[in-house]
């Protein structure tokens, strides 16, 4: 590498003593020489001239302006006032022409039609949807703890396993369950043979007493005695009931359906059923709810779920009788309400699952505005989680035959919410619009625009009131079934409920 360099340099060297030695250099230099001193000289005489014509005058001026006759200017002050002057002119005559040229381009600018792309107002459907925030929540969560006191010896299930109700899900040591049993039915069985030998003796000294061979008093303490067995069994047999119960509670099993979660306690511990936090919590999934809250605004599009009559499944009416007296009969109710509710993901591209609206809360959150509804969903796939965070859609109502614009079509600005309306002549007008809900890519009209209107969809930078225009070919951003236009229409979708 480094020869290749050396090499280099030396024909670099050879080069430039080649052009140095050319004989061309020095009369070119002389010429040039001769040319600067030519015009040093122009410029020297055409400064004294310039001062020379330039000083008196502003000498006179300056005395005139001062009042003072002896006031005298220099040469230097001419020149620099000249140049100053110069220059400011120079600069002015600039600005004034390369303004006149920007105008007149952008004279030619605001004549040139724009290309815009269009779309006609026609009659449609809208299917009006409010969206929210919900949060999955479970019917049902138990906090499961044990009944009675004992080391937890064993567990029967793995955590995060679905757990049906009544499965044996734990067990508390039952030994000494056992031996309480045990003890409570051995007293049962001393007391249960004592009774029937009081009886056996009671039912002789009624024959003997028939005979007059005792007398009464013997016969009413023996029947006394007789009683009083007769309650020693009665509660020797809650004691074994309350054994047995104690030994049963000794087994923990899951009280619903649902999912169990991760164990507070494992095996070996002594638990207590003062444990504040418990052996395991169950959560039901199937089915499962969701809460979500909704503006107070939106309240009588629920009116008719509000009008729903109230449970249970049939509600007592009275009917005359016969013999003109009231009596109570069970009518049917109305059919229940049902309102259609969606729960999609955070990101509103998959949708988890579907379901009815359950119930709305009896009172307005005065903090926030909102009033709280709860969605039920079977969740058979499971898609929904405990505390999960969803999006929710609820079709409130199916519009038929009204009046829509594409949303891109929708502009904001000083007038409000307004559309550029394509006229006869190919210019646009600016039209205010009322708006209704918006379904998608469209949008619903209520007032501004009437069916067989044509307004610009894409373009509209550029346009303003009375601008001409050139329609061209539909693009992509104002195809409704295209990727960038369902995400503009969803923006746009959002925006509008958010309003």
């Amino acid at each position: 590498m480094k020869p290749f360099l050396h090499k280099i340099g030396q024909a670099l060297s050879r080069l430039a003593l080649r052009i140095r030695d050319n004989p061309l250099w020095p009369k070119w230099w002389r010429l040039a020489q001769e040319k600067y001193v030519l015009v040093r000289q122009l410029v020297f005489a055409l400064n004294l001239r310039m001062t020379n014509y330039l000083q008196p005058r502003l000498e006179k001026l300056a005395r005139f302006v001062s009042r003072k006759p002896e006031l005298t200017v220099s040469r230097r002050v001419t020149q620099i006032l000249f140049y100053i002057s110069f220059y400011l002119v120079v600069s002015f005559a600039w600005s004034f022409i390369s303004g006149l040229l920007l105008d007149s381009k952008a004279g030619d600018a605001r004549n040139r039609p724009v290309s815009v792309v269009t779309s006609p107002v026609q009659n449609g459907d809208i299917t009006v949807i409010q969206t929210a925030l919900g949060t999955v929540t479970p019917r049902n969560v138990v906090t499961v703890r044990t009944q009675v006191s004992g080391i937890l010896s064993k567990l029967y299930f793995r955590e995060g396993d679905l757990v049906k109700a009544g499965q044996l899900l734990a067990q508390v040591d039952p030994r000494p369950f056992e031996a309480a049993l045990k003890q409570a039915q051995g007293t049962l069985d001393k007391d249960r043979a004592l009774l029937n030998n009081a009886e056996t003796d009671l039912k002789r000294y009624e024959v003997l007493l028939k005979q007059d061979s005792i007398s009464k008093q013997v016969y009413s303490t023996q029947k006394a005695l007789v009683q009083q067995y007769k309650g020693n069994v009665l509660a020797d047999e809650g004691s074994v009931s309350a054994a047995k119960l104690q030994l049963e509670f000794s087994r923990i099993t899951s009280p619903i359906n649902g999912r169990i979660g991760l164990r507070f306690v494992d095996p070996g511990n002594l638990v207590q059923p003062s444990d504040a936090s418990g052996l395991f919590v169950i959560a039901q999934l199937q089915p499962t709810t969701v809460l979500f809250s909704v503006p107070q605004e939106v309240i009588p599009a629920f009116r008719k779920f509000l009008e729903e009559p109230p449970p249970p499944e049939t509600a007592p009416t009275l009917t005359p009788a016969a013999n003109t007296s009231s009596t109570l009969s069970t009518a049917p109710l109305a059919e229940r309400i049902l309102i259609p509710v969606e729960a999609w993901s955070s990101d509103n591209k998959v949708k988890l699952a579907t379901g009815f609206l359950e119930s709305i809360d009896n009172e307005i959150d005065i903090t926030t505005g909102t009033v709280k509804l709860r969605g039920i969903f079977a969740n058979e796939n499971l898609s929904l989680f405990p505390n999960q965070f969803v999006n929710i859609r609820i079709v409130l109502e199916n519009l038929k035959d009204v009046l829509v614009i594409p949303v891109p079509a929708i502009q904001r600005g000083t007038p409000g919410t307004f559309v550029y309306r394509l006229n006869n002549n190919n210019t646009v007008s600016v039209v205010p619009v009322k708006l209704g809900p918006v379904d998608g890519y469209q949008q619903q009209v209520l007032d501004g625009l009437t069916a067989g209107n044509i307004v610009v969809v894409d373009g509209t930078d550029k346009l303003r009131n009375g601008s001409k225009v050139m329609v061209g070919k539909a693009s992509n951003a104002v195809n409704p079934d295209s990727k960038s236009g369902s995400g503009d229409s969803q923006k746009s979708k959002r925006a509008a409920q958010g309003k």
